[in-house]
C-alpha cells in the first residue's frame, strides 16, 4: 500500500461528484485517516474513502483483496440504515468507480450512490461528474475529429 500525500486532484474531483448527493464535508488529511470525506443527507451519512488505483476495470474481489487494510480501516465505521461506507477508485485519467461496503463484501454502485443495474455501474463516470474525453466539460458537445477536418 503506498503512503504519501493524497492527490489534491483525485479527491477535488471526486468531491464534486460527491456534491450531487448532499453537504460534503472534507476530513484533513493525516496519516492515520480513516476517510477522506464525508457526505451528509437528511437520512443518511456517508464516509467516503478514495484511493488511486492502475487497473480500474479489476473485478471487485481484486480490489478488494489488494486493498484489504484500507477496507478493513473504513469498517471501523458501524454500518446501519444511517451510517453507510464507501470506497471510490479511480484511475490516472479521472474514470471513477464505485463502491459500498456491506457485510458480504464490496458491491459496486452508481455514482448517484444507488446500487448498479445488472451489476454495470454508470457508464462513463469521469470526474467532472459524467463527460467523456470525447465530450467537452463545459458544454458537452460532441469534440471528436471530423474525417477531413483540421482539429479545432
Amino acid at each position: 500500500m503506498k503512503r504519501g500525500r493524497p492527490s489534491t486532484i483525485g479527491i477535488n474531483n471526486a468531491v464534486t461528484i460527491a456534491k450531487k448527493r448532499g453537504c460534503v464535508m472534507r476530513v484533513t488529511y493525516s496519516s492515520d485517516s480513516v476517510c477522506d470525506f464525508f457526505i451528509r443527507t437528511v437520512t443518511h451519512v456517508t464516509f467516503v474513502r478514495l484511493i488511486r488505483i492502475e487497473k480500474i476495470v479489476a473485478p471487485a474481489s481484486e480490489i478488494k483483496h489488494e486493498h484489504r487494510e484500507i477496507i478493513a480501516e473504513l469498517r471501523l465505521f458501524p454500518q446501519s440504515l444511517q451510517i453507510k461506507r464507501e470506497l471510490w477508485v479511480y484511475n490516472k485519467y479521472g474514470t471513477y468507480r464505485f463502491f459500498r461496503l456491506n457485510d458480504d463484501g464490496l458491491e459496486e454502485i452508481q455514482q448517484s450512490g444507488e446500487p448498479a443495474e445488472n451489476g454495470e455501474p454508470e457508464p462513463d463516470a469521469k470526474r467532472d461528474g459524467g463527460t467523456s474525453p470525447d465530450t467537452e466539460p463545459t458544454t458537452g458537445k460532441d469534440n471528436k475529429e471530423t474525417p477531413g477536418m483540421p482539429p479545432l
